[in-house]
């Protein structure tokens, strides 16, 4: 039963990739922090979607999910990382100087954006890499970057916290590529660009992101998955576009 696992499931990104890969997958988990309502995807798809309450910052909640998993009969091809944060009503939001900069901020920004890559990894590669072997194919663990969090590609300054928690999370994602090669043979790690896509995350920042620029859920998921779904064991390791360009680290 070809499986796929979305984490940030609440999300419009999130959101979107549920529904698109329920039109490819046997199994669908939609992973979010609180109780969500699916209704308008769940009642076409009885039986595939499968709402599941996880906090991926929580490894007790992460472990007890790898546990379900692993005592059923579901092979796992794909996990997709959509969780991310830029802002916030509590004072979170990108600094324009570095006297914005602040601590409480930035550990924010590194627990959602940043941490919880490598805590998926740790408690489900195992069961992507036994998915991907059963189907014959490969797995392809896939986290949203932005391309603010390429250091070479910075030219502008700013959004400090989160352009760190963004390049620290790029930094995982290569060093992760490295040890699944050796490790979880039929698996890909990679790293992925949405674009700006119109959802909450970007809401506060789109006056001046030119129409053509600013893209749908659906059209950036629909990018994006066709870069995911020609992803190579040769392909772990890389930093993606929606348009499948890469992106210097």
């Amino acid at each position: 039963m070809k499986t796929a696992i979305i984490f940030g499931a609440s999300g419009g990104i999130g959101r979107e990739f549920v529904a698109y890969c329920l039109q490819k997958y046997d199994h669908v988990f939609a992973c979010t922090r609180q109780s969500q309502n699916f209704e308008t995807i769940e009642g076409e798809h009885q039986g595939a979607l499968h709402l599941m309450q996880v906090n991926p910052t929580t490894e007790r909640e992460l472990k007890v999910f790898a546990q379900f998993l692993g005592g059923r009969e579901f092979n796992v091809q794909l996990i997709i990382n959509a969780c991310g944060v830029l802002h916030d009503q509590d004072g979170l939001a990108p600094e324009k100087k570095i006297e914005d900069f602040n601590v409480e901020n930035f550990e924010k920004s590194v627990l959602g954006n940043t941490i919880i890559t490598p805590l998926i990894a740790k408690h489900l590669m195992h069961l992507l890499d036994k998915g991907a072997k059963q189907l014959n194919t490969t797995g392809v663990f896939a986290s949203l970057s932005a391309r603010v969090g390429s250091i070479s590609d910075n030219y502008l300054g700013g959004w400090y916290s989160y352009r760190a928690s963004k390049a620290a999370l790029n930094q995982l994602i290569k060093t992760l590529s490295v040890e699944t090669e050796r490790r979880f043979k039929h698996s890909a790690v990679i790293a992925i660009h949405p674009g700006t896509t119109d959802t909450s995350l970007s809401k506060p920042f789109q006056a001046n992101v030119p129409a053509e620029k600013l893209f749908t859920p659906e059209y950036a998921i629909r990018k994006m998955m066709a870069v995911i779904e020609n992803v190579t064991l040769d392909d772990s390791g890389k930093f993606y576009a929606w348009d499948g360009s890469l992106i210097e680290w």
